[in-house]
C-alpha cells in the first residue's frame, strides 16, 4: 500500500443518531470499540494463521459490524470478504492479503479516531 493511500474517515453521524446525539454516549462507545477491536483483530489473524475457517468467519462477522457503525464501508465489506470466504472455504489465498490490508486501515482508523474523540469531547 503506498504512504499516500487515502484512507476512510469514520462517520460517526449514524453513531450519533442511535445514541439520540449523545456525545457522552459516543464517546463511551468508542472506547469500548479501541478496547475491544485490537483483541479482535488479534483473535483474526491467530485463527487465519491456524487456518480456523469458521473462525475466522465469525470473528469478521463481529468486526464487520463494529465498523459498520461507524460508516467504514470499506472495511465492513473486507471484513464481508473474510466473513464469506472463511465460511465457505473460497478464496483462501486471498485471505492473507485481505487481513493484512484490514491491519493497516484499522491502525490509520485508530489515529482517525483520536480526532472524533477530540471533537466529540467539546460537544
Amino acid at each position: 500500500m503506498e504512504n499516500n493511500q487515502q484512507f476512510e474517515k469514520p462517520d460517526l453521524s449514524y453513531l450519533m443518531q442511535l445514541m439520540d446525539n449523545s456525545a457522552e454516549i459516543v464517546l463511551e462507545v468508542l472506547a469500548i470499540f479501541k478496547s475491544e477491536v485490537p483483541k479482535d483483530i488479534q483473535k483474526l489473524e491467530n485463527h487465519l494463521k491456524h487456518e480456523e475457517w469458521e473462525m475466522l468467519s465469525k470473528t469478521a462477522h463481529k468486526l464487520k459490524s463494529s465498523v459498520g457503525n461507524l460508516g467504514l464501508n470499506e472495511l465492513r465489506d473486507l471484513f464481508l470478504f473474510i466473513e464469506q470466504n472463511g465460511k465457505d472455504k473460497t478464496n483462501l489465498d486471498k485471505i492473507p492479503l485481505t487481513v493484512g490490508k484490514i491491519v493497516v486501515l484499522i491502525q490509520q482508523l485508530f489515529t482517525d479516531l483520536e480526532d472524533e474523540i477530540a471533537t466529540l469531547k467539546t460537544l
